[in-house]
């Protein structure tokens, strides 16, 4: 019998089933998909504090082999000037922004090293309970017969739409709708060396270089503003990026679009991870709303955090529900400032007086700057650099 299910090899899946291989458990890894394969959804921008955490796996390595440049600076354009900086480093000193293929390809051949299997194309029916505890999974690979698997623990890691967190109804909190929806593509012959962003109004222009020579390119607009859209996605493109971007735009226009349009809207929300015999790592346990672009580096986090729980657990050291108790409690702590502050962000509404006030400090306050975009990094804690006693010292 398996140790651990994991459901979903995507890169909070691939990564908490090499940890938990790593640590010797018996561990399976089912996926509808086969690989390698893209997730076109994703803009796979991978913040400092991901990349330090994929260095620490020894896994960067191969990221910066695979031709993905690293991206020391970001900025922000807010139209009277710009801010420019360097996130402070927790020991890797640039961002990345891997195409999902390739990303979610190193972490699954990873775990496979360490010993977990893996099992493509499988499509979960439901999970197995047995006195109340869910010990295993049932379903098939594409025309096979159904066939029922067996684990001390089952771990969701399908995404957004958690087919498990759905079967073991893991209840939702702190919901909040769609707020903005996003349009982007794949761009060649435009050269970026930055994390770029361009604030607008009710608007904002995102862009940063990926694999094969390739820029992601992408406009977020307010949700009411993003319905309005979507029967002439190329020509709202464009007229936004040249009103809010207009060097940008001349960039994009001299260059050859490579990929259909892609984006969306979600909601957002935190699921309880756990219960007797599952688990939820990654986006099936909380999903905030992209426009911060943490998502791949809250996952690597909380699956280092589950790891940990499970080990706990499942060696006998502590009740494994007491255990996976705390990874919900830590996941929360490190989670929901930024969680809420991408809340606000993804509004997209005009900034308060005080904010104005930040950016006008900012402008003349290197150390700050670089400070600020530390938040988004996920090198500076939110709370620490939105205590109201920081704010009032760079605004004086």
């Amino acid at each position: 019998m398996n140790d651990v299910i994991v459901v979903g090899a995507r890169c909070a899946g691939s990564a908490t089933a090499r940890l938990l291989a790593q640590k010797g458990y018996r561990t399976l890894i089912v996926d509808r998909a086969s690989f390698p394969s893209d997730m076109p959804m994703s803009t796979h921008l991978l913040w400092h504090a991901g990349a330090s955490q994929l260095d620490q796996w020894g896994l960067l390595d191969a990221v910066k082999a695979s031709g993905c440049p690293p991206l020391t600076d970001v900025s922000l354009d807010l139209g009277a000037f710009t801010l420019t900086g360097r996130p402070p480093s927790d020991g890797v000193d640039a961002a990345y922004a891997p195409r999902r293929k390739v990303l979610d390809g190193i972490l699954l051949d990873a775990a496979i090293a360490e010993g977990a299997t893996l099992r493509e194309n499988f499509m979960v029916e439901d999970v197995v309970r047995e006195d109340g505890r869910v010990v295993g999974i049932r379903g098939a690979r594409r025309g096979e017969p159904a066939e029922t698997v067996r684990a001390r623990l089952v771990i969701g890691a399908d995404g957004r739409t958690s087919g498990i967190a759905r079967a073991v109804s893991a209840p939702a909190y702190n919901e909040l709708p769609e707020l903005q929806g996003m349009r982007f593509s794949y761009f060649s012959g435009v050269p970026l060396t930055t994390v770029t962003f361009v604030a607008g109004t009710r608007r904002m222009v995102f862009a940063w270089p990926t694999n094969d020579g390739l820029t992601l390119v992408g406009i977020a607009s307010a949700i009411e503003d993003f319905h309005e859209t979507r029967h002439d996605v190329e020509g709202h493109f464009f007229a936004e990026l040249a009103k809010w971007a207009p060097g940008l735009a001349e960039r994009v226009r001299a260059g050859t679009r490579e990929h259909a349009w892609l984006g969306g809207a979600i909601d957002s929300f935190c699921r309880k991870p756990f219960g007797p015999g599952w688990a939820l790592v990654g986006d099936a346990g909380l999903t905030l709303d992209p426009i911060t672009a943490a998502g791949m580096t809250d996952a690597f986090r909380d699956a280092q955090l589950l790891a940990d729980a499970v080990d706990e657990g499942l060696a006998g050291r502590r009740d494994l529900e007491a255990a996976l108790a705390d990874f919900e409690q830590r996941r929360n702590a490190a989670s929901l400032p930024r969680y809420f502050f991408t809340g606000q962000m993804a509004k997209l509404d005009p900034p308060a007086p005080e904010i104005v006030q930040l950016f006008g400090a900012l402008r003349n306050n290197q150390a700050d700057t670089d400070r600020y975009f530390g938040v988004f990094a996920q090198t500076v804690p939110v709370s620490e650099f939105f205590d109201p006693a920081n704010l009032t010292r760079i605004i004086a």
